[in-house]
């Protein structure tokens, strides 16, 4: 079982700082498995309105969470991540 900590850092190792700084700021504001999950409640978007791409944290019905990236009305998966509840 992996830790909160390599769960999180699995989904911002694929993020780029330059181009994606605010996806990874909001991403690092969570502290826990629920802080995750609401987010993903709430929309999931990681990035401004108007920013290309735009991602977004989604969770799987198999209780993974992805960060899907949205350009020109095509969604591409970057990553996925389990997280399990402590």
């Amino acid at each position: 079982m992996r830790s909160f900590k390599e769960s999180i850092d699995t989904l911002l190792a694929v993020l780029d700082p330059a181009v994606q700084g605010s996806a990874i700021e909001t991403l690092k504001k969570c502290r826990r498995f629920e802080d995750v999950d609401a987010l993903a409640q709430n929309g999931g978007w990681l990035n401004p309105q108007g920013t290309k791409p735009r991602l977004r944290l989604v969770k799987h019905g198999s209780g993974t969470f992805l960060i899907l990236s949205y350009d020109e009305g095509w969604g591409t998966t970057l990553v996925q991540s389990e997280f399990w509840r402590r």
